[in-house]
């Protein structure tokens, strides 16, 4: 997957594109067209298309239009597989995720439906039933997510919790939708990013077979119209955690942390 990486980042058109959904993300191909101006639309749809193979693009369709979105999970494996010997802290690129993927309220001519806010994808050498364990139990999820804990029966309605190494509330809301192991949707409220009263956002988990031993996990998190949840901070956690849940269940080891 990282020579795929480095192929799809050799060319200065899709450089380009990355640049736009650095700036806002969630555009359409009508949009990113406009990037590379001297190009044709089915060229633009090559270009993301190879950005999508390598996975440092995703798209949701909303409507009859698909938006698309900077993934920073691969730059994170990347980052942990040469950039810890350097000492860069991770806080700093956490920091920089936050930049990166924070966006613009976006638009859509669909009135109806607005775009998800932020999208993360990640293939991982597991089964959708080792995913659904690693999101859904606490034996994985101190091995990856901060040391936290998580609760829940799962069920339709149930509510969840998950809490810091030393107990601390840090997530909770209800479960939405639940159909193992291919869906989980979460509302999600921490004290940290939610203000009082106010409406908690929704983090949707997709797990599908993509090929023999190989899953595709992508994460989608969202705010209810109106919302004034710190949604980016949150954001910017998302892809050290995915990509830990991933190192875990294809090494059997913990992510080294900077």
């Amino acid at each position: 997957m990282d020579d795929e990486v480095f192929r799809a980042l050799a060319d200065p058109s899709r450089r380009t594109l990355l640049d736009r959904l650095f700036e806002r993300d969630g555009q359409t191909l009508g949009e990113l067209e406009a990037a590379l101006p001297g190009m044709t639309r089915f060229g633009v749809m090559k270009h993301l298309k190879v950005l999508e193979t390598a996975t440092l693009v995703t798209s949701r369709k909303v409507g009859r239009e698909r938006h698309h979105y900077l993934n920073a999970v691969p730059i994170r494996r990347i980052h942990d597989r040469w950039l810890d010997r350097y000492r860069i802290r991770a806080a700093d690129l956490l920091d920089d995720l936050r930049i990166t993927l924070e966006a613009d309220t976006m638009t859509t001519t669909d009135t109806t439906v607005a775009p998800p806010r932020h999208v993360f994808t990640t293939f991982i050498r597991a089964t959708p039933d080792s995913i659904w364990q690693a999101l859904t139990t606490s034996d994985f999820t101190t091995r990856y997510w901060y040391g936290s804990t998580i609760q829940s029966d799962w069920a339709v309605g149930s509510p969840y919790e998950l809490r810091t190494h030393d107990g601390k509330p840090a997530i909770a809301g209800n479960v939405l939708e639940a159909d193992p192991p291919r869906r989980l949707v979460l509302s999600y409220s921490s004290p940290w990013t939610n203000t009082p009263d106010e409406p908690p956002s929704r983090v949707t988990f997709e797990i599908e077979d993509a090929g023999p031993g190989v899953a595709k996990l992508t994460l989608v998190h969202e705010t209810e119209p109106g919302s004034t949840t710190r949604i980016a901070e949150v954001a910017a956690g998302w892809p050290y955690i995915l990509a830990g849940l991933k190192t875990l269940l294809e090494t059997g080891e913990p992510m080294a942390r900077s």
